[in-house]
């Protein structure tokens, strides 16, 4: 079994480069009119430059995408796209298995809002036939298409339909990084699913380059490299912004929200907690090696360290006032962040539906989550800012 990207680099070794040769002739859905062997149907070529879940090889009239963590515990999947209008490549024995899916797809069905704004950005709006449940989505755009193209919703329920996916027989079943048992029987139906799992990049500007992956599925690589680049340029120039604050002039951030009498704080190794870093702060739990979050049962232990963070961000959304957090639990309200009125919560932008863009827009747009927290953390070095995704609670 193939499992890991060491396949790809010999696979690479075996071609040669191919020789320069005119443009091919592309149909109205971007199928290429003839086959020529040899000839490179793909012009433009995505980098991954920071992802370090997902890769992409290019071989003539076919590309080969490899996700190393599909899913928790999941072992790395290929995915076969072949220029529509041209041959399926015969890969041998190791490959058979592997999905084969026609690029660009004509029909796509989408199994987490992450995907939304990667959509509208790579053009691949009219594509979408499926959405797992259409009050999640926040994106405008998106919104508008369900609208009007009838696209089928297949887990109202909370478990993916599979009846009502394979009627529709999309060209891509798009999962969101779930190895759910759901999604492989739907793979055993023949269909192809794929896995974006950009949460499983644990960088910010990782998951945002899954605009990339995205891409790859339209051909349209030009439009998620032009698109990325901007946004890294963004984020970077925001991290200058604080980049001379000397470490001990840096603000204690806690970062997490409490459940059931349970406090569910971002993992240190998180993208949260680089977010924060990035943003000049210093995260109170930096010292956790949890990429996703962790759980603080001890109340006392939270209560202890949160003491020295000036600031709290990702509470609940149903804060609204210090009055709020005292109702949950009169311990969280004492917090000198919650005294403060500085409890960030990251539902100020939301889409017609009511959907949160943090979790849509934010993805794609790290730059823009990363002026918010360099706003919150330093206000002085953003005079005038306008943020995008956050709002404090009141004290009154």
């Amino acid at each position: 079994m193939i499992s890991n990207r060491v396949f790809l680099g010999m696979l690479l070794a075996l071609f040669s480069v191919l020789p320069s040769m005119a443009a091919p002739a592309l149909d109205a859905k971007g199928c290429a009119t003839a086959y020529e062997a040899g000839q490179d149907y793909f012009a433009a070529k995505s980098q991954i430059e920071f992802s370090d879940n997902f890769s992409v090889a290019y071989f003539g009239n076919y590309k080969i995408v490899t996700v190393d963590r599909p899913y928790p515990g999941g072992q790395p999947e290929h995915y076969v796209l072949v220029q529509c209008g041209t041959p399926s490549p015969d890969l041998g024995p190791d490959m058979a298995n592997v999905p084969r899916i026609s690029v660009p797809v004509q029909s796509l069905f989408s199994g987490s809002t992450a995907q939304a704004p990667a959509l509208v950005t790579v053009g691949g709006l009219k594509a979408l036939t499926g959405v797992a449940r259409r009050d999640f989505i926040a994106t405008p755009e998106v919104i508008a298409q369900m609208e009007t193209a009838g696209v089928v919703e297949y887990e109202t329920s909370g478990v993916v339909d599979i009846e009502a996916v394979v009627a529709a027989r999309p060209d891509v079943f798009m999962a969101g990084g779930s190895g759910e048992a759901e999604i492989q029987r739907l793979a055993a139906t023949g269909i192809a699913v794929v896995n974006f799992a950009d949460w499983q990049d644990t960088s910010p500007l990782g998951r945002a380059e899954w605009v990339k992956f995205m891409g790859l599925f339209f051909n349209a690589e030009a439009k998620a490299d032009e698109s990325f680049a901007e946004v890294a340029k963004r984020y970077a120039a925001a991290e200058a912004l604080v980049s001379g604050v000397a470490e001990d002039d840096k603000p204690f951030v806690l970062s997490g929200q409490a459940f059931g009498g349970v406090f569910f704080a971002a993992g240190g190794k998180s993208f949260i907690a680089q977010l924060i870093a990035d943003a000049g702060g210093r995260y109170i739990f930096a010292d956790n090696t949890s990429t996703g979050s962790f759980e603080i049962h001890d109340l006392e232990q939270l209560v202890t360290r949160a003491r020295e963070a000036s600031v709290w961000i990702q509470a609940a959304m149903t804060y609204r006032s210090l009055a709020d957090i005292a109702a949950e639990n009169p311990r969280l309200a004492a917090l000198p962040a919650a005294q403060a009125g500085e409890v960030w919560i990251p539902d100020a932008l939301k889409g017609p539906n009511g959907g949160v863009q943090f979790y849509e827009l934010g993805t794609m747009r790290p730059d823009l989550v990363l002026l918010d927290l360099i706003s919150i953390l330093y206000p002085e070095k953003l005079p005038g800012y306008q943020r995008v995704f956050n709002r404090a609670i009141t004290i009154d």
